[in-house]
């Protein structure tokens, strides 16, 4: 199930009307997505949230968003395989994995095109891409 959160209903909103906003789409499980979505918002940033794989997919392509942003570690595929996908589809989508901090998990991020990021700091990574 799917929530958008982007100010306008069923649509997307635009923080300022002058500069593009940032906008984000948010995969992972529920207790991820939200606790994410909750930075995000509070920086100003648009984001829509998919739980399954499938909307993620969807939403993502759609909604043609600053980032990606998905877990490491995700119930039903890992987030570098995700990724991966993603970025056949879609060669210039910005993903960010989030997760805990290791060389190994930055150096898997960065062989499947994404950037890194912890849960703290994947809003500041994103508000630099724009």
């Amino acid at each position: 199930m799917s929530s958008n959160v982007f100010g306008s209903p069923g649509g997307c909103g635009l923080a300022s009307p002058k500069k593009r906003a940032a906008r984000v789409v948010v995969g992972g499980g529920a207790g991820f997505a939200a606790r994410t979505a909750e930075r995000f918002l509070a920086r100003g940033v648009d984001v829509c949230t998919a739980i399954a794989l499938d909307e993620l997919h969807a939403i993502a392509t759609r909604k043609n968003p600053t980032a990606v942003i998905l877990p490491v570690e995700a119930a039903g595929e890992s987030g570098y395989l995700t990724c991966a996908k993603l970025r056949l589809m879609r060669p210039r989508m910005r993903v960010i994995l989030v997760g805990e901090a290791s060389a190994r998990a930055e150096n898997l991020a960065r062989f499947v095109g994404a950037r890194f990021a912890t849960e703290t700091t994947a809003a500041d990574v994103v508000l630099k891409l724009i």
